[in-house]
């Protein structure tokens, strides 16, 4: 950031947003780089992933409060790409040098669903001009297994049949809610619509710029994955045009 930027974030506080997060995302990007790509394939992939992609801010993540939450901007193709879902791990052994602290700080990178998920830097408040950017020390790099809670998603596939999940691709599942109801997605019509399932595996048709955009279906859910399956699928064969909710 030169300094022109800099002084018009301090007088316009939107303008201060933006140039705090283009130096988050210099201080991300510099520390995925630092990444050993000859140490697996896991690694490499990471690299890849957040070529492929653009980094949007660090948040607050409850579900662990010392790491910072990363979030990432995916196009489709590149998120179903990367996502594997369980595959779960942490990166451990990068120092960065901090200019507050005189010494190199620890980093640890979460992984969730192969995805890039948490960052933690050691007695940081996560701002660019506290590092020194070519010092990112990774000699003693690893990764080991971490194990994160089981989320709806999974609660919802665990507890299908066999034959049910033999017909679903499991790092495809999403839930999406409408009107304050969790529906589980397992066919994108595209352009925001889709064909759902509720927790008791009735079919629904979910359509953004619809009325009603929720309509169940004449069908049952595996009926719906046969025919997913084969081809066959047509929406109009099932819609129950009287059925509101």
């Amino acid at each position: 950031m030169n300094i022109l930027q800099k002084i018009l974030g301090t007088i316009f506080p939107p303008y201060k947003f933006s140039v705090k997060r283009k130096e988050q995302k210099i201080l991300f990007n510099a520390i995925i780089n630092a990444l050993p790509e000859d140490f697996s394939k896991n690694v490499s992939l990471i690299k890849t992933q957040t070529k492929n992609s653009t980094f949007f801010d660090f948040g607050k993540w409850d579900l662990f409060p010392e790491f910072q939450y990363v979030v990432m901007f995916y196009k489709n193709e590149t998120y179903y790409k990367f996502k594997k879902r369980g595959n779960n791990f942490k990166i451990s052994g990068l120092r960065i040098f901090s200019k507050l602290t005189n010494k190199f700080e620890e980093i640890e990178i979460l992984i969730q669903d192969n995805l890039v998920s948490g960052l933690k830097i050691q007695n940081s408040h996560y701002d660019l001009n506290e590092f020194k950017l070519s010092s990112i020390d990774n000699t003693s790099f690893s990764i080991s297994h971490f194990e994160f809670p089981p989320n709806d998603i999974d609660y919802f596939y665990d507890n299908l049949d066999n034959q049910l999940k033999e017909k679903l691709n499991y790092n495809e599942l999403f839930d999406i809610d409408y009107n304050g109801r969790t529906f589980y997605v397992i066919y994108d019509l595209e352009d925001g619509n889709y064909i759902a399932v509720d927790k008791n595996h009735s079919v629904y048709s979910l359509v953004h710029d619809a009325r009603p955009a929720i309509q169940k279906m004449n069908t049952t859910f595996l009926q719906i994955l046969n025919e997913i399956e084969t081809n066959q699928f047509n929406i109009n064969d099932h819609l129950e045009s009287r059925y509101r909710t």
